[in-house]
């Protein structure tokens, strides 16, 4: 997953928590989405990952992002400059974000898959969690929050509804992401569960882009 940080100058790091909201409010976060979009694709192909077992990348799109009608064809415009195979990219959207103009989220999100993007449902079980968005949203990936798969390990009630999740979004053909998932212990146990795919610091911590081809490079 692509992740955005700022930088301050004494080196230490903002994180999205505290200016996705402030860039939201202020306009500019269409601009930011739109540059790590770039930025992702230039380095896919540019590093040819999908050589190094690199299938995709996930990108995230803000609520904004998915209100904004040009959406889909700025983004199909970025691909085809880099040339960049549609499949490498996978676009997460949030509960929140598939509440507002719902019917513009929707025809981007038909013309990007017409491309051939697909989408994935991030953060599920964070806030306001409605099955009826795993039904209604075209997804192929649902991904359990942080907090929800934490609380599997240590809270009996939330294991039976991940459990329970897990196996209604298996029975709809999806594939499930765990994130935050840190330890031997909590990977062996989703192992066990069938979940799909684990992401978290069991692998490795956020990484800039040169520390991260060597983290591939090492493990080839």
């Amino acid at each position: 997953e692509a992740l955005t940080r700022i930088r301050r100058q004494d080196g230490t790091i903002v994180t999205p928590g505290a200016f996705v909201p402030i860039a939201e409010k202020n306009g500019l976060i269409s601009r930011i989405g739109e540059n790590v979009f770039d930025q992702v694709c230039a380095f896919i192909q540019k590093n040819r990952l999908w050589q190094q077992g690199i299938g995709y990348v996930e990108v995230n799109l803000s609520v904004r992002q998915c209100e904004d009608p040009k959406l889909a064809e700025t983004y199909i415009r970025i691909m085809e400059r880099y040339g960049l195979d549609p499949s490498c990219v996978i676009l997460e959207i949030t509960e929140s974000a598939s509440i507002r103009l719902r019917d513009i989220l929707l025809e981007n999100m038909r013309v990007l898959m017409d491309y051939g993007v697909k989408f994935a449902l991030d953060d599920f079980g964070n806030g306001e969690s409605n099955l009826n968005y795993i039904v209604d949203m075209p997804v192929s990936i649902v991904k359990f929050d942080r907090e929800m798969s934490q609380a599997f390990f240590r809270d009996e009630k939330a294991k039976y509804v991940l459990n329970a999740a897990m196996q209604m979004i298996h029975g709809m053909k999806l594939k499930i992401v765990s994130e935050g998932i840190e330890t031997e212990e909590q990977y062996r146990a989703m192992e066990e569960l069938s979940i799909d795919y684990i992401q978290g610091y069991y692998f490795s911590r956020p990484l800039p882009e040169a520390a991260f081809l060597e983290f591939l490079r090492s493990r080839q």
